[in-house]
């Protein structure tokens, strides 16, 4: 039975105590830390580098960021980054305005308001978190049996903490209604969760091929194709159809020679994307 006499209550505590709770641990920032950063860019106006030409005014409070930049600086995966900004501004601690490759953050400094976490289906932290959890299993580094138990994890706080929301917001003549809402809403999680499961597959199948000789289609790229971007694309959209669908595929070419040749570029052209997808990542 879920406690329903929960209160949220404001903490407020003076910067020197977020200096005190910081604990280092080698280059990598602690989430203490990395909210502290933000809280010294914001009172500072700190605007980075790659910014400083974007006719953009800051209020106070405020500083202009890139992903990029905050994930190099703390150390953290880019998808880290972005879950942690999408959990402090659920906490009330930020609010962020999106720009065309960076953000603008404003940090809550003012005392005594509670802020109203976002529904989930408003937020991308949910689906970035799954993002974030699958990466190392795509790479390797987590196994599939404890990948799958975080993110069952995951989706349950997910659709408990909606529950929760939807019991405080709803009242008992709007009870019906409510169900049907959340209803839909659990649905949405569950799809969510097993598209990013799905996709994080395919490029845990696709990076297997890194390994592999890529130059056979580079030297198709350079002397059938003459270096021309446009044919290329349109190959490359023909390989990732046989790829996806073979029989398909197969059936549409006319020519033995043309099924032949699609054939010997299907693994280098596999190492070709799974080198990018690791550059990418």
């Amino acid at each position: 039975m879920r406690n329903k006499q929960k209160i949220a209550v404001p903490i407020l505590a003076d910067r020197e105590v977020f200096d005190y709770l910081k604990e280092k641990v080698g280059e990598r920032k602690t989430k203490t830390e990395a909210y502290c950063d933000l809280l010294d860019k914001a009172l500072s106006g700190f605007v980075s580098p790659f910014l400083r030409k974007q006719n953009y005014e800051l209020r106070p409070n405020q500083c202009h960021v890139t992903v990029s930049d905050l994930a190099s600086e703390w150390h953290w995966h880019r998808a880290t980054v972005r879950s942690f900004l999408d959990a402090m501004e659920a906490f009330g601690l930020l609010n962020r305005t999106r720009l065309p490759k960076s953000v603008v953050i404003t940090m809550t400094v003012q005392s005594g308001q509670s802020v109203e976490p976002y529904l989930v289906q408003e937020q991308p932290d949910f689906a970035e978190q799954l993002r974030d959890v699958l990466s190392d299993w795509v790479i390797g580094r987590t196994d599939t049996a404890e990948v799958g138990v975080t993110c069952g994890q995951l989706v349950c706080q997910t659709i408990a903490g909606i529950a929760d929301r939807e019991d405080r917001r709803c009242s008992d003549s709007r009870s019906d209604m409510a169900t049907g809402h959340t209803g839909s809403q659990y649905a949405d999680i569950r799809e969510t969760a097993l598209g990013c499961i799905a996709h994080a597959a395919l490029q845990k199948i696709l990076r297997k091929s890194r390994f592999d000789d890529a130059s056979p289609i580079v030297d198709f790229f350079r002397h059938d194709l003459g270096e021309e971007w446009p044919a290329f694309m349109e190959a490359s959209k023909d390989l990732a159809e046989f790829i996806l669908d073979t029989e398909a595929l197969e059936a549409a070419i006319d020519t033995d020679e043309a099924k032949e040749r699609l054939k010997s570029l299907h693994t280098p052209f596999l190492s070709l994307a799974a080198r990018a997808q690791d550059t990418a990542g």
